[in-house]
């Protein structure tokens, strides 16, 4: 029983054509189509074989003329060759051609016989496009394919123009039958041919689309603005086989295109934009592969206007924040309060796309940091406590989150959003014990010598930086927790003056109308307070050098960073009896203690134990314009002398 069937690589599903019967070997057609010139036929001593472990179908032969036209026919002189190298699976069905071109022909042809070879060498070659067989139950079997014509001298001399190559076989003592998982073998001889294309000529078509800021993370262009000269390139091979390169730039409106492009295999590729982030791109009507600022295997048809493709930008969201010396401990940056450089910041999360972030960071002069291109999420800052300070108040930033230690944690943040302010304060470390030239008593403050260096104060009597300080580093005591005590807005002259009302302690004036019920046994409001100024002005960053003209020795954070054994007066600083603190500590426990202005809220026992605390420490400063101090306040000043001097 006879057997035939047809095999079309780009349309299995078509109709096979029906074959003829052999009768002129020029006329032969068993692909359906009428053979047209140029025709050259190929004898019967070429060879035809099928591997069936490798699919491959092989046959050799040899070209023997070639005709133009019905009446021009000339031999293909040697050496030359006729090659055909396809795959063929079990079923009969057509796998493709094998590495490089499926059809070779070689040869020399002496077209108007002068005896010089027009063509010389490679004449044809082609890529299949389909395979028919017929077992005729004999020995005696047939083969057709058809080739697209990729190159050769007669090809490029424009006689394959808009025509396939069909390739008829009739194989003489074939073992064929009807069978691809075995091998079989035979003769083979036939004739090449132009026949009809499977397809018309190529026209050119376009490829076109649009890079836009996706502003609800949507992954889809939905009329969102668009992103204007942002380069789009287009790269890959057109159905002729010739390389593309070719780069446009979006519009106003973000909108790209690429003309005249012929039907082929393409690749897009955007050059990311400056400060975005890649977003999500989108194939379009030609089909794709979409990757991070690429679309590949764009398959272009003749003709064809493919739309849609797009690149999605995103607005970069970012976290920033400061470390710093928070000398007053009350989570702001104020009164001249020094950066710190190189604190290592972590930064954690998840973002929008559900990938883990990662991030390292250290501050710069400032103290600031940065973490910039950072995608929607949820995140993590986390400080680490750098060397030299004492862990201090954090804080939260614009957009929220949860306070640690050292760490603040679930920042949500949204598309472009930058959150501000994440803040990480330090506490400078103590300093040992406080000596001689740091303090003075009360008595100093209240008379002339300290009345002049109060005034003196970051630029003179109406300055309010002192008043500023004090009332926002003591608010219970000084600030908007102390009722009428609050110093906020004070000039220098006007805290001198409060400070003397503290020392005489009668009930008038403003400060002391809500004292009259608790008239104190002591002046611990005094001592408390020369403490208080005696810590601002020994700081140089927050008083300058002035008080050194007045016998006090300045350093950088002065008696704050001092410490004092508070001894049996643990209660009064909420710690335990004998504990080592700073001044500074000491007098913001005294103002956790402080309520509406009143120490201690009139607690006779309290105040007598800070009282001794602070007297003590006061006293401990009468060297301040004698000894060490005093020589070392004569020493800076004709140091300035001499320095005025010489300039």
């Amino acid at each position: 029983m006879k057997t035939r069937k047809h095999n079309r690589l780009d349309s299995p599903s078509a109709a096979a054509p029906k074959f003829e019967q052999l009768e002129d070997r020029l006329l032969l057609s068993l692909l359906g189509f009428d053979l047209e010139f140029p025709q050259a036929p190929y004898d019967a001593t070429g060879t035809m074989a099928y591997t069936a472990a490798t699919q491959s179908f092989d046959a050799d032969a040899t070209p023997l003329a070639f005709r133009f036209a019905a009446t021009e026919a000339k031999p293909i002189v040697p050496p030359r060759d006729f090659q055909l190298r396809i795959q063929v699976d079990s079923t009969g069905g057509l796998v493709g051609g094998v590495a490089g071109d499926d059809l070779l022909i070689e040869g020399k042809i002496d077209r108007d016989g002068d005896g010089v070879y027009e063509y010389d060498g490679v004449l044809i070659t082609g890529e299949i496009l389909e395979f028919g067989f017929l077992d005729s139950g004999g020995t005696v079997d047939q083969y057709d394919f058809r080739f697209d014509p990729t190159g050769g001298q007669l090809v490029d001399a424009g006689l394959y123009a808009g025509k396939d190559i069909g390739v008829t076989m009739t194989s003489a003592n074939s073992t064929f039958a009807n069978d691809f998982t075995v091998d079989f073998n035979g003769k083979s001889q036939g004739v090449i041919a132009a026949i009809e294309s499977l397809a018309p000529p190529a026209e050119p078509g376009s490829i076109a689309g649009r890079v836009y800021l996706d502003a609800n993370n949507n992954g889809m262009d939905d009329g969102e603005e668009g992103i204007e000269l942002v380069e789009v390139a287009l790269t890959g091979t057109d159905v002729n086989g010739n390389a593309v390169s070719l780069t446009t730039v979006t519009d106003d409106f973000g909108n790209y295109i690429f003309d005249n492009v012929m039907p082929g295999d393409y690749v897009l590729t955007e050059t990311q934009p400056d400060d975005l982030l890649d977003n999500d791109e989108t194939a379009g009507t030609a089909g794709g592969v979409v990757g991070d600022d690429v679309i590949s295997e764009i398959a272009l048809a003749s003709a064809q206007d493919a739309t849609g493709y797009t690149f999605g930008e995103l607005e970069p969201a970012a976290i920033s924040g400061l470390v710093w010396v928070d000398f007053n401990n009350d989570g702001e940056v104020n009164f001249n309060e020094d950066a710190i450089q190189g604190v290592e910041l972590q930064l954690t999360g998840v973002d929008d796309r559900g990938d883990a972030v990662s991030l390292t960071t250290v501050t710069d002069v400032d103290g600031e940091y940065v973490f910039l291109d950072l995608r929607p999420g949820n995140y993590t800052v986390t400080e680490v406590q750098p060397a030299g300070y004492v862990d201090g108040m954090d804080v939260v930033g614009t957009e929220g989150g949860t306070l640690g230690n050292d760490v603040i944690s679930d920042i949500d943040l949204g598309i472009g959003v930058v959150g501000m302010n994440y803040d990480f304060g330090e506490r400078p470390e103590d300093t040992g014990s406080y000596v001689c030239g740091q303090t003075h008593t009360i008595g100093w403050w209240r008379n002339k010598h300290g009345k002049r260096l109060v005034l003196n104060l970051n630029g003179g009597a109406e300055a309010t930086q002192l008043g500023n300080w004090l009332a926002a580093t003591f608010p219970n005591m000084y600030g908007t927790e102390a009722g009428e005590n609050d110093l906020t807005g004070a000039t220098n002259y006007q805290v001198w003056r409060f400070f003397v009302q503290t020392f005489k302690a009668r009930k008038c004036g403003k400060w002391w109308k809500r004292r009259r019920r608790y008239k104190s046994r002591t002046k611990v409001d005094s001592q408390v307070m020369a403490v208080a100024l005696a810590t601002y002005v020994t700081n140089q960053s927050l008083a300058g050098d002035v008080a050194e003209n007045y016998g006090f020795i300045v350093t950088d954070y002065g008696l704050g960073t001092m410490t004092y054994n508070v001894g049996n007066a643990g209660a009064a600083f909420a710690v335990e009896n004998g504990t080592e603190m700073t001044i500074m500590d000491m007098l913001l426990a005294t103002n956790d203690q402080a309520v509406e202005g009143q120490l201690y809220n009139g607690d006779h026992q309290l105040r007598a134990l800070a009282n001794a605390v602070y007297t003590a420490i006061n006293e401990a400063g009468k060297c301040g314009c004698s000894g060490e101090a005093l020589r070392t306040w004569f020493q800076n000043r004709l140091q300035q002398l001499l320095s005025s001097c010489l300039s």
